[in-house]
């Protein structure tokens, strides 16, 4: 029997129930902003958008295991929730795109805990600052937050970031206002880039909101490719009078005796209906807090109707809100057999394909040293250092893989470039040598310290070639590079395209990235990506009459990157301006 399953989630992350269970948290879902005095507080509820986003999420993830933080933009109305950040399973954490007004990705950024909120809140306790509103700062995603008076009091933002230790310097925050005032048109340029980027590459959304006003006769929207063994997921909370399921057989100009039995056939076919109507799904069946509501859509033998001579069976699910408004997402379901036995398939997207560098555990993480007082060594040493420090890593850990002729790249002299090379470059750049290592790239790559930054421009990043071919002894070791500009150029797709293919190939990539307007640039170095898709076509109605136009594939890739300061690493979009590779 072909399956499509329905997923709905219970009171799941916009307003919970007081049923939690013990085993999750036990803060109400109706979120608020951290306060002393709660009474002061303005309740918040996710849209369902981002809960629907988050139930995508929980598939790959697991189960939600905290209160998600609102996150807002100081670009975006004041008491509009931005964005929110999920917990999954104790391990790892998502930052979610409220909506379609923020311009952004779906997931913004995804990786392991602690999360950048944690981290803000370690920063500010240990000034005896307490963080009160998070902000997303730039695309790059770098968030800092404000306390009870507005001050800014922690920011994972680099140059603001005291990396290894939160006492002895002063941070300087008092100064954070005046940077992000300095920088506010080219954020604002650098919001209104990453929503044209967005714009191309995704559509609107799944469903659209239709008022208790609306009369328009004429309509466009989004329709949905989903196959038998699909999953749809429509997000339940306690603002949800009703989910219907219709077969709008009135576009077709069906008599209503016809149109009467297409409707039942389609509720047989589905098996989520109330036993008193063909429209209602059985809401009763939901869950508690922080869990799956699970009906089975089960395609049953008794709908000839519905399948003699189609393919393709349309239909609308129409959620009712306690505020009039209901949310109308469209799909086309594709009957046909197929000739490939299928793994569960989710309806908005495909299941993930990936590539990564080989051990990819053994990759190091490194990060920004001061040179002198507010100087860090620079991200472009840092990531070239990480590189190098891989390949001798896995020499030593899997010789008869990979061979010792990585093995030259870091040695026991005092500066890892000299001595035996019998020692083995650290996890972390915690000891003095390693940081001597970070220094000596530096100066081969002309790195400079200005506004407590330490710049590399892009085409002096392949300085380092000397100083790879002369101690990889194996191989025909080169650097490989997508642009020689001093600075940034446009981001470029085919910049994207060629870091998949050099991961795929097992090699670590040097990324260049924008961040943010303080510190516009920063290197990174990918370790592997993945890839999902869905089909969507755009139609419209017009006084009954639907016309539909060609499908689309939309792609989501995500690359892994270690960013090279506080241990950082995670998920995000593959928008670059520059990437390089050290093969052998």
């Amino acid at each position: 029997m072909h399956l499509v399953t329905l997923l709905l989630t219970a009171a799941v992350l916009a307003g919970a129930s007081a049923d939690v269970e013990s085993s999750t948290a036990d803060t109400p879902g109706d979120l608020k902003d951290k306060t002393d005095n709660e009474d002061e507080s303005k309740e918040m509820h996710i849209s369902w958008e981002a809960a629907e986003d988050i139930l995508e999420l929980v598939d790959e993830l697991g189960n939600v295991t905290n209160v998600p933080a609102a996150i807002y933009r100081d670009d975006l109305a004041s008491d509009y929730v931005a964005y929110w950040l999920v917990e999954f399973n104790s391990s790892q954490y998502a930052v979610v795109s409220a909506g379609a007004q923020t311009g952004d990705h779906q997931v913004s950024t995804q990786g392991p805990l602690p999360s950048p909120i944690s981290e803000l809140d370690v920063t500010a306790e240990g000034y005896g600052k307490k963080c009160f509103r998070y902000l997303m700062l730039s695309p790059g995603g770098e968030i800092m937050c404000r306390d009870k008076n507005g001050k800014i009091v922690a920011t994972t933002a680099e140059e603001m970031l005291q990396t290894g230790n939160y006492s002895g310097e002063d941070p300087r925050f008092e100064h954070a206002h005046e940077y992000i005032e300095q920088q506010r048109s080219e954020l604002a340029a650098l919001w209104a880039a990453r929503a044209a980027e967005v714009a191309k590459t995704s559509f609107k959304a799944d469903g659209h909101v239709v008022l208790p006003t609306d009369t328009n006769d004429v309509s466009s929207y989004t329709e949905i490719y989903i196959r038998l063994g699909g999953v749809i997921r429509m997000a339940v909370d306690k603002h949800t009078v009703s989910i219907k399921v219709v077969f709008p057989a009135q576009r077709k100009m069906l008599p209503a005796n016809d149109l009467k039995q297409h409707q039942a056939a389609l509720c047989r076919m589905l098996s989520l209906c109330n036993v008193d109507d063909n429209f209602n799904i059985d809401l009763s069946q939901k869950k508690t807090f922080l869990q799956l509501n699970n009906i089975e859509i089960a395609l049953s033998k008794d709908v000839p109707v519905l399948l003699k001579r189609k393919e393709h069976i349309e239909f609308e699910m129409r959620k009712q809100l306690s505020t009039g408004e209901v949310i109308v997402k469209h799909f086309c379901l594709d009957t046909a057999p197929s000739r490939q036995k299928r793994s569960k398939e989710y309806t908005r997207y495909s299941n993930w394909k990936n590539c990564s560098i080989p051990d990819e555990g053994l990759f190091p993480d490194y990060w920004q040293h001061n040179i002198r007082k507010n100087c860090p060594v620079g991200c472009g040493p840092v990531a070239w250092a990480m590189v190098f420090g891989y390949y001798d890593r896995r020499s030593l850990y899997k010789t008869s893989t990979y061979g010792t002729g990585s093995q030259d790249l870091y040695r026991c002299g005092s500066d890892g470039t000299t001595g035996s090379k019998s020692c083995e470059a650290p996890k972390y750049s915690t000891d003095s040598r390693t940081h001597k290592y970070i220094d000596s790239i530096a100066k081969i790559l002309g790195t400079w310290c200005i506004f407590k930054q330490g710049p590399t421009p892009s085409f002096k990043m392949d300085n380092i070639k000397g100083f790879f071919k002369a101690r990889q002894t194996s191989g025909s070791p080169t650097v490989h590079q997508t642009n020689h500009y001093m600075w940034k150029v446009f981001a470029r797709e085919s910049y994207a395209k060629q870091t998949i293919k050099w991961l795929c190939q097992g090699w670590p990539v040097v990324v260049g990235t924008t961040e943010g307007g303080v510190f516009n640039w920063h290197y990174s170095v990918a370790t592997k990506y993945k890839l999902r898709h869905r089909k969507w076509r755009r139609c419209i109605d017009v006084f009954g009459k639907k016309t539909c136009f060609r499908w689309h594939t939309q792609k989501d890739v995500m690359m892994y990157t270690h960013q090279g300061y506080n241990l950082k690493t995670m998920w995000r979009g593959m928008t670059l301006h520059y990437a390089a590779i050290a093969p052998y």
